[in-house]
């Protein structure tokens, strides 16, 4: 018989999380261009319901594969079969999952899906759409216009694609019918811009960089308002940071452009200023990844000042909860900026430059 007056073992897990961890089916892999794939992938019939909004993201880890991979949605969620999430994914040269995809068609493969992730998404403003993308980038707006087509907003839509040439082009078919199937009382135009396309070629639509391209064509002649428009942005960050900064010098707010940032396993990762954190879970919460976070009560330096060891520790089993620091594990950490997106006290920063603040603030 147990002892009524042992208490029993706390447990260090979290118990309560944001996201769902399903085991899921890959249910098909066609190309889109030379070197972008679109993958449909199914959560098995057992699994916890993954309650994403269009513009968010999951994550997803293949068999072999150490760590998962973030990706935007691709379509609007209300639009796909129950359980059912499309993505698209570009290759990268020499990538893990870029090569693991190359080798072969990969329908019924099982693998781990988790989320939903990200706050990116339709405002519910009335104003004017801008929407940029570039890349796979394509996904998140694709999957925002398909939301904003379904729901009828009352809004105009300017679509801006950025690409290298026309063997990069994709989803056309589908533009065209989320353009015949917009609100009938407003207006909905796609133009795609291609920074590479040779000059010899039969492409007749708009060339350089999609930026540039905005600013001279549109928004210098007035044909897009920047001061009664909202911009949404998903693609490679150098196209997000030039667009936002020419956004902002036209007169538009920062609080009306919507991004979601996230990078890839080559980039640095996030730091916690824990002189701003108040130990509320929130990124704990979000984490796709068991060990990206972790508490702990010292870090160690290295001869260069680089963070070269930690003490991981369990909170349930440790007093002094409120002298310890939570820690990004570069080595787990997937890029995902989920705990930035989440944190509301703005303690966790993408900027890795704050790696020196964090490193005086654990020494003083």
């Amino acid at each position: 018989m147990r002892d009524p007056l042992r208490l029993p073992q706390p447990s260090a897990d979290i118990r309560t999380r944001r996201i769902a961890v399903n085991r899921a089916t890959i249910m098909s892999q066609r190309p889109l261009t030379h070197d972008t794939y679109e993958l449909v992938v199914a959560c098995n019939q057992d699994s916890n319901i993954i309650h994403a909004a269009a513009g968010q993201f999951l994550t997803l880890r293949f068999p072999g594969i150490t760590q998962p991979r973030p990706y935007s949605l691709a379509r609007d969620p209300t639009a796909e079969a129950p359980s059912q999430h499309t993505f698209f994914i570009r290759l990268v040269p020499d990538g893990e999952v870029s090569n693991w995809l190359a080798a072969g068609d990969r329908s019924g493969t099982e693998i781990e899906i988790a989320g939903p992730l990200g706050g990116f998404g339709l405002d519910e403003s009335t104003q004017p759409m801008v929407c940029i993308a570039g890349g796979s980038g394509m996904s998140a707006i694709m999957a925002v216009i398909e939301d904003a087509c379904t729901r009828q907003v009352k809004r105009d839509c300017f679509f801006f694609y950025g690409a290298r040439t026309q063997a990069d082009l994709y989803c056309e078919t589908k533009i065209a019918d989320i353009c015949a199937r917009w609100n009938a009382a407003h207006s909905f135009q796609c133009v795609q811009v291609l920074s590479e396309e040779p000059p010899g070629s039969d492409w007749t639509g708009a060339r350089g960089f999609v930026t540039d391209h905005i600013d001279e064509a549109w928004i210098k002649p007035g044909r897009i308002d920047p001061n009664k428009a909202s911009a949404f942005f998903c693609g490679p960050p150098p196209m997000i940071e030039a667009g936002a900064k020419l956004l902002v010098q036209a007169g538009m707010p920062q609080s009306r452009i919507f991004r979601d940032v996230f990078e890839d396993a080559r980039s640095p990762a996030p730091v916690i200023d824990n002189r701003k954190c108040v130990l509320c879970d929130e990124c704990l919460l979000v984490k796709p990844v068991e060990n990206c976070i972790v508490e702990t009560s010292g870090i160690t330096f290295g001869s260069k000042g680089k963070i070269d060891g930690f003490q991981s520790i369990k909170p349930a089993f440790s007093s002094g909860l409120y002298h310890n620091t939570l820690f990004i594990d570069e080595s787990q950490c997937i890029r995902c900026y989920a705990c930035v997106n989440a944190c509301p006290h703005d303690a966790i920063s993408p900027d890795y430059t704050f790696a020196g603040t964090l490193r005086q603030q654990v020494k003083g």
